[in-house]
C-alpha cells in the first residue's frame, strides 16, 4: 500500500526549495518527486544495500516515521532540539559513512 505526503524540500535540480511528493511503501520511503521540475528520486533498497549496511539504510528510510512519533510524544523537547539536530545531522552521517568505508577497506584487505 502506498501513501503520499507533500513537503517543501530543497531540489538540487531547480536550485531552490519546492514542493515535493514523498511516496511511502508501508513505513519506508519509495520515491521523492519535485512538483516543479518533475525530477524523481526512487529509492531502490537492493542497490543501496551494496553501499550501506541494512541497519543504516533502515534508519534513513524510517526517519520520517520516527520523527513523527517523537513529535507526538513530546513536542516541546522535539522543537527545542530540532535546530541543533538539523545542523549536526549531515556531519554525523558523514562520519558514519566514513567509518563504514574504513571498515569495508579493512575487511577487504584481510580477505585477500
Amino acid at each position: 500500500m502506498y501513501t503520499y505526503m507533500k513537503a517543501m524540500l530543497y531540489c538540487l535540480h531547480c536550485g531552490e526549495e519546492t514542493e515535493h511528493t514523498i511516496t511511502y511503501e508501508g513505513n519506508t520511503i519509495k520515491s521523492i518527486k519535485c512538483e516543479k521540475c518533475g525530477t524523481e528520486i526512487e529509492i531502490n533498497k537492493e542497490n543501496a544495500k551494496k553501499n550501506y549496511t541494512e541497519e543504516f539504510l533502515d534508519r534513513v528510510l524510517t526517519k520520517p516515521q520516527r520523527m513523527t512519533e517523537e513529535l507526538q510524544k513530546d513536542i516541546g523537547s522535539f522543537l527545542f532540539s530540532l535546530p541543533v539536530r538539523i545542523i549536526t545531522k549531515p556531519y554525523r552521517i558523514l562520519e558514519e559513512v566514513k567509518e563504514d568505508i574504513k571498515k569495508s577497506k579493512t575487511k577487504n584487505r584481510y580477505a585477500k
